[in-house]
């Protein structure tokens, strides 16, 4: 049986898997509980109550028992089964992709840094198509040479290739009717780095 410290560790585990990175004071508006309490289950400070843990579990769409135990107390799917499961929130909906995680086994320690994107612009073909969606680690902010990056400005969804050069970023389209742009340390911060590709399903 766990100890204390340890459950509240992995409880905390669970919790940070369903509250998107960054944004700890929205999850915990919309469980209706204080930032600073909820702060504190993510750093594994303290455990909720049960009325606290019903609220969180309602505001993550998870069920009440997975968020306290680790386990899902169903009959329709079986734990093995659920444990095999990526949940993968869209960026830009409420909904999620669910992928079975033998397919993509390098996912799941990544789980809880994944966002889904579906591509509505043509700008990369052929490396992906309108339609195709996206898997991206939104942790990783930092513009790397020869990664695809998505970037949100304004309303707009960009996605480029990125090639580091003195200036700073060269950021072009794999399709060659889009010209490429440079930008700098400064006019990349007027840009919301969303994160780094690191799937692409062209047949969802």
């Amino acid at each position: 049986m766990a100890g204390k410290k340890e459950s509240v560790e992995q409880f905390s585990e669970r919790l940070k898997s369903i509250v998107p990175s960054g944004s700890g004071r929205d999850f915990a508006k919309k469980a209706g509980i204080g930032y600073s309490t909820v702060h504190n289950y993510l750093q594994a400070v303290s455990s909720p109550t049960l009325e606290n843990l019903v609220l969180l579990a309602k505001a993550g769409d998870v069920s009440v028992e997975w968020l306290a135990t680790g386990k899902e107390l169903t009959k329709a799917i079986s734990t093995d089964q659920t444990e095999k499961l990526l949940k993968i929130p869209f960026i830009d909906s409420d909904n999620f992709l669910l992928l079975d995680s033998s397919t993509f086994p390098d996912l799941l320690d990544k789980r809880a840094n994944l966002s889904a994107l579906r591509v509505k612009t043509d700008v990369m073909e052929p490396t992906f198509m309108v339609g195709s969606v996206l898997l991206l680690n939104h942790r990783q902010k930092q513009l790397k040479d020869g990664k695809v990056v998505v970037l949100h400005k304004e309303g707009n969804y960009l996605y480029k290739r990125v090639q580091v050069i003195p200036e700073g970023y060269n950021l072009s389209s794999d399709n060659t009717k889009y010209s490429a742009m440079i930008v700098n340390q400064d006019s990349l911060s007027s840009f919301d780095v969303l994160g780094e590709v690191l799937v692409v399903l062209n047949h969802l």
